[in-house]
């Protein structure tokens, strides 16, 4: 054999050597779970009334999402426990991000909700509105709660549902009732409180008949705090699967009808997530939702919120017919932070790049 066909078969039997070994240590990784397969946010089909599609199909470009997916578990974006994206109707994107010290959580795992939880009780009032329960918004409250006469002064006397609805009231402040915003979880207590004077049921019982039975939310919590006498509380408590928190959001766009069944007022979905007062900035507030826009080049996309501490968002965009939940364990800096960013860097430009 000369030297060159030696050389060749030499090389050849190298190359075959390298080949079998790259081939035998992706095996292994594959095998002991160091290569793991990209997640980039394919809904599971879990069995809970979900339309489940891909985001190409339904017109948001997966590349996007993708990323966002990857930023948030290689922790180069901001953290969050799990991200849902509907778009018309149809389940398209869910992640979860489990993190060192922190329980892992699935597509069946209940979230709280925290604040969020005040629009869930602003859909009772419109239920409550439609059924006649509660008459007038703008009607003194004080006659709801004729025992706690004594407790009434003249600058509270002109306290209706309408200033608790849009935390005007000025529960805890000198200024007068319909002035201005100021944030305050006792004013949706009292709205809890005359839910169940005209209902004779608690909030929690309301949802779960009203709004949770419909739409086929079956893994709820509501804790019940201590300072409301064994109550569910009203300004949060409430823990639901981020799916089913999807579902609030998709109540709402939907207009308060769910499969064909007006679960809330139109009527009510339209005003109460009209802005009625001037929030924080940059927000503003409507009965118990935030009102909110994000800039997409030169484009303003407006969009309502169930917002909680912890940054929980349920985030409903009806120019685009989209639904996006957040859910967080870790305390950011502000309300706001960080999923703002996500939306407005990921899911936004998936949708509109299509």
């Amino acid at each position: 054999m000369n030297l060159s066909r030696t050389a060749m078969l030499t090389g050849c039997t190298i190359i075959a050597a390298l080949c079998a070994l790259t081939l035998s240590s992706f095996a292994a990784e594959t095998a002991f779970g160091t290569a793991p397969e990209l997640d980039c946010g394919s809904p599971s089909d879990i069995h809970d009334g979900w339309v489940i599609g891909s985001a190409e199909q339904q017109g948001l470009d997966p590349a996007l999402l993708c990323a966002m997916g990857k930023g948030v578990a290689d922790g180069k974006l901001p953290n969050v426990d799990s991200i849902v994206v509907v778009r018309h109707g149809v389940l398209v994107y869910e992640r979860y991000f489990t993190y060192p010290h922190q329980l892992a959580i699935d597509a069946t795992t209940k979230h709280v909700g925290n604040s969020m939880t005040k629009s869930v009780v602003s859909l009772l009032v419109g239920i409550a509105i439609d059924r006649g329960l509660i008459k007038d918004l703008d009607a003194p409250i004080f006659p709801y709660f004729p025992e706690n006469a004594d407790l009434r002064a003249p600058e509270k006397d002109r306290i209706t549902l309408r200033h608790l609805l849009t935390m005007s009231a000025g529960l805890n402040s000198t200024r007068a009732p319909g002035i201005s915003f100021e944030y305050d979880d006792s004013e949706t207590e009292l709205i809890g409180a005359i839910l169940q004077r005209v209902s004779g049921k608690p909030v929690n019982v309301l949802a779960q008949e009203n709004i949770f039975t419909p739409l086929g939310i079956k893994d709820v919590a509501w804790y019940d705090g201590t300072v409301t006498g064994g109550f569910a509380k009203s300004s949060s408590g409430l823990s639901l699967r981020p799916r089913d928190w999807a579902k609030i959001g998709q109540l709402v766009l939907n207009g308060g009808d769910w499969e064909g069944k007006q679960i809330v007022p139109a009527s009510w979905i339209a005003q109460s997530t009209t802005a009625q007062i001037k929030a924080r900035e940059p927000f503003s507030y409507g009965f118990q939702w935030w009102i909110g826009r994000s800039l997409n080049e030169d484009r303003a996309i407006e969009w309502t919120a169930a917002l909680g501490f912890n940054a929980q968002k349920t985030i409903i965009i009806p120019d685009l017919d989209s639904v996006v939940v957040f859910n967080a364990s870790r305390q950011s800096t502000r309300m706001i932070a960080p999923e703002i960013e996500l939306l407005d860097k990921y899911v936004l430009p998936a949708i509109l790049k299509h």
